[in-house]
């Protein structure tokens, strides 16, 4: 049986958990976009790549929602006007 010396077992482990850390910080997907919408939003934000445009829409759908669970508050709970003197 062949075996590894030390020092390749040491970058073996290092770049085993670097994928498994890779896998769980970013995922590849592949998706079906309209062309026109991203050429017309590339153009509105003058993003370059489509890959960035994606980042970038996702985290203004992420806020738009997070502002609507906030506005669904209104009315419920009372404000402390004296917290802001």
């Amino acid at each position: 049986m062949w075996r590894r010396n030390k020092k390749e077992q040491k970058n073996s482990k290092y770049k085993t958990k670097c994928v498994r850390l890779c896998n769980l910080m970013c995922m590849r997907t592949n998706i079906d976009i309209n062309d026109d919408l991203m050429v017309k939003a590339q153009k509105l934000s003058n993003i370059k790549t489509k890959k960035l445009m994606v980042e970038k829409a996702l985290e203004v759908f992420i806020a738009l929602e997070n502002q609507k669970k906030i506005l669904e508050l209104w009315g419920k709970v009372e404000m402390d006007n004296e917290a802001y003197k």
